[in-house]
Parts: structure tokens; sequence; C-alpha cells
């Protein structure tokens, strides 16, 4: 399996897990959490949704994860084959096969707990390890990690981007946690409601929200003193978009909060988040410069020297014949 058979693959894996997170959204934000009542089947008689608008959006997310275990499964098939063989590729290949797997477990239990709302917060943060796993994967496919990188920011700096890696993850955490909180969590007219966390909207939404100011502040310190320090243009450009995305993200939480959550604003949320960790992954790990992968070089026989042999071989003595010089 060549190289970029596994890249191409990566890169339809990450853009998959991507999708299904912008699915589910769709599935919650149109109400339809509920649609189907049973796991793997839609209900208990039927393995297909009836012809419903909320049963048909669930079982929708349910068919772009089989796309996805598809594609994953197909990916760490190529990472097995791959030549030359990297094991650090199979390991992360086969993150995403465990990640499916306990996504897919996690997801049942959510819809026989009838959206129990911290297990949906659970499956969607395992969603966002997947995506991770994905878009690290998709960097290490085309470069060298067969020996050190070489660090392109002061050590100071790659412990600042470490902390937003944190930071992040707490504020997505608190996010999800607000969404636990906030109205039609799967409910819909004419099925039950789902349960939500008995803490009030505005607290929580308070708390996601100073978090996230605190995070776009330390994002923009980071981005001004990339541009006070000798480092490479394209650094300063990662960290003047992650900037720009945080900013965007922020505003459109806001949005959505003053003018009590109209799906589609939702919905740009859940899509923001999702480049917004996909953008701060990448740029944390743009800071080390590695080397692309080299391709393996393959050795061919030259036809030429095999007759370059043979023309000698006819011009040489006889049998039984002698060579001048080589008498006993």
């Amino acid at each position: 399996m060549a190289p970029s058979t596994l890249r191409r693959l990566s890169v339809a894996s990450l853009v998959s897990v991507a999708a299904i997170i912008l699915t589910g959204a769709a599935v919650r934000v149109t109400g339809s959490g509920l649609g189907c009542s049973d796991w793997p089947t839609c209900t208990k008689t039927h393995l297909t949704p009836p012809l419903q608008f909320h049963s048909l959006m669930e079982f929708g997310n349910r068919m772009v994860t089989v796309v996805l275990v598809v594609l994953i499964g197909a990916t760490f098939l190529a990472a097995l084959f791959r030549r030359p063989f990297r094991r650090d590729l199979a390991w992360l290949a086969g993150g995403l096969i465990g990640g499916v797997l306990a996504e897919a477990v996690i997801g049942g239990i959510v819809v026989y707990t009838k959206l129990n709302p911290y297990l949906v917060i659970v499956h969607f943060l395992a969603t966002l390890v997947l995506l991770v796993d994905a878009v690290v994967l998709v960097h290490r496919t085309n470069r060298d990690y067969s020996v050190p990188g070489r660090l392109l920011v002061p050590t100071p700096i790659l412990m600042l981007a470490r902390g937003v890696l944190v930071l992040l993850a707490v504020v997505v955490t608190a996010g999800a946690t607000t969404t636990g909180t906030a109205p039609d969590g799967g409910g819909a007219p004419g099925q039950a409601v789902a349960p939500r966390i008995p803490v009030p909207l505005r607290d929580m939404a308070e708390l996601h929200a100073t978090l996230a100011l605190f995070l776009v502040g330390v994002v923009l310190s980071l981005a001004i003193a990339l541009h006070a320090l000798d480092v490479p243009e394209r650094i300063r450009k990662a960290g003047r978009m992650l900037v720009a995305v945080l900013v965007l993200q922020a505003a459109v939480g806001y949005a959505q909060y003053f003018t009590r959550l109209p799906a589609v604003l939702v919905e740009l949320h859940e899509l923001g988040a999702t480049v917004l960790v996909i953008g701060t992954v990448q740029f944390f790990l743009a800071l080390t410069h590695r080397l692309p992968e080299r391709a393996p070089v393959r050795l061919r026989a030259v036809p030429d020297l095999v007759g370059a042999q043979a023309a000698p071989a006819a011009s040489a003595p006889g049998a039984g014949e002698t060579p001048a010089g080589l008498h006993h």
C-alpha cells in the first residue's frame, strides 16, 4: 500500500468524523434525538425508520456513522499494509477503530437511557477525541517522525500552546454542559422530552462565556508574542487565524444565546467548535518542524548491464583454449 493511499484515506476519515459531529448537532437542533426509540434498529419491530422527519433525521445520522466505519476500517488496513510500515501510523489508525467502537457503545446507551444529558456530553466529547486522533494521523502521514523535530518557537511559547489545548478542552466541556441545560434536548411535538441537567441555563452559559473569553485572551496574547519573536511567518499566520476563529465562535455563541437558540446559529456554533478543535491541534503541531517523509528508493534491473556482461563472454576464447599470460 502506497503512503499516498493512506494519506487520502486519512483525510477522508477526518472529513467523516467532522460530518458525524455536524449531523449529530442537526439531530439535536431539530429535536430528533428520540426519532428512533431503539438501537441499532430504529424501532423494536423495524430496522429502517418510518417516513417521518424526526425518525429520518436520527436514522440519517446513523447512516453517516456507517460511512465513517467503512472509511476508518479502510484507513486501518491501509496503515497495516503501508510500505514502508510505520508503527505510529498503525497505532493512530487503530485509535480510530477503538474510538468508533467506543462511540457505538456509548451511543447505544444514550438511546436506551432516553438521551441522558450526562451521557450525551460523554458521547460528544468522545467524538472530539476521535477528531483529534484523525487530525494527528493526517499530519503524520507525510512527515518523517523517525528523527526528532526542530522546535520553531521558544520553549515558553510551546508550554503556552499546551495550556491553550487544555483550556480549549475545558471550554468545550463547559459548552457541552451548557447544551445539556438548554431546552429541546431531543424532544419534539409527539415525542418524549429528554431530561435536562438541573442547572439554570443562564448560570451555565455565563460560566461557558467567561471561560471562552479567557481562552480568547490567552490565544490573543500568544499571537502577539509570536509577532514579537523571530519565528516563521506561517506560525504567525496560524496564530492570527486561530484568533479570528475564536472571535467568530464567541460572536455566534452570544448571538445564539440572546436570540433564544435558533437552530441555524446552534448548528453554526457546532461547526465553529469543530473547526476550532482542528485548527488548534494543527497550530500546536506546526510549532515543531519535521521534514517530509522520503519516498522509498526502488532498485530496478538495468538491461544494458546484462548486455555488457554478455558481450565479453561471446568474444572470450573457446573451450579448451587458454588465454595468453594465463599459463601455469
